[in-house]
């Protein structure tokens, strides 16, 4: 499906599995967090990889793990029903420092990216249902936080997806109509967020989510956002 970017003034992005690879980021940080709460706390690891639905043998995430769609806090809630000797507060703000240090892989240059997109005159914004703090460093690290005009996680205060409270903070913050904005995700959380909003959704494939799933969700898919990239720069500006 063919979709008229011409009323579109903003670009509302997901962050992992859209802008970050998700598999070489998420996969890295579960295996690790899971040998060393294992090691610290003597809980069996195949008890913590269940928890969290991480399949050990292929090094994984699962489908219908939590860490792909969910929260920060959910994530943390879904490990410490195995830890209930564990402050939950500090287990949180431990696995939160893990995500800090995690290496982030970029799908593509991600600030020529923005800047080009910045120089057509899109408004930009990044809402993950990762945490504030997290997002803010991935993205800082990237070198692109200062080219957006928005960026929001699941403890922001504005919701998470697939609701659409966060995605009208957008909206509302950049003075734009939601049906003059897009958002941009690997999952049907983002589209259906999209949709309550009463915004586009456009679905990109390097999630854990297939084609699918996403297309009768979205009102356009791309392989990744770089031909999403070549779209909106070359056919729709």
């Amino acid at each position: 499906m063919i979709y008229d970017f011409s009323k579109i003034k903003g670009l509302l992005f997901d962050k992992d599995g859209t802008l970050f690879d998700f598999d070489k980021t998420w996969n890295s940080w579960t295996k690790r967090i899971l040998r060393e709460v294992s090691e610290k706390s003597g809980v069996d690891l195949e008890k913590l990889a269940g928890s969290i639905e991480f399949d050990l043998n292929t090094e994984k995430l699962m489908p219908q793990s939590i860490v792909i769609a969910g929260t920060h806090k959910q994530v943390t809630a879904a490990l410490h029903r195995e830890l209930p000797d564990w402050d939950f507060d500090h287990l949180e703000s431990y696995l939160l420092d893990i995500v800090i240090e995690t290496p982030q892989y970029e799908v593509i240059p991600l600030k020529s990216f923005f800047e080009n997109l910045k120089s057509k005159g899109f408004l930009l914004g990044v809402m993950t249902n990762d945490a504030e703090k997290s997002a803010r460093a991935h993205l800082i690290n990237a070198g692109v936080y200062s080219l957006l005009d928005f960026v929001a996680g699941s403890d922001t205060g504005y919701g998470v997806k697939p609701h659409a409270e966060p995605l009208l903070a957008f909206s509302k913050q950049t003075d734009l109509q939601p049906n003059e904005v897009a958002m941009v995700g690997d999952s049907l959380h983002d589209l259906k967020a999209a949709h309550a909003a009463g915004m586009v959704g456009i679905a990109v494939l390097t999630g854990m989510a297939t084609e699918d799933q996403l297309k009768k969700h979205a009102n356009m898919v791309f392989p990744s956002i770089a031909e999403l990239s070549q779209y909106l720069l070359t056919e729709s500006v």
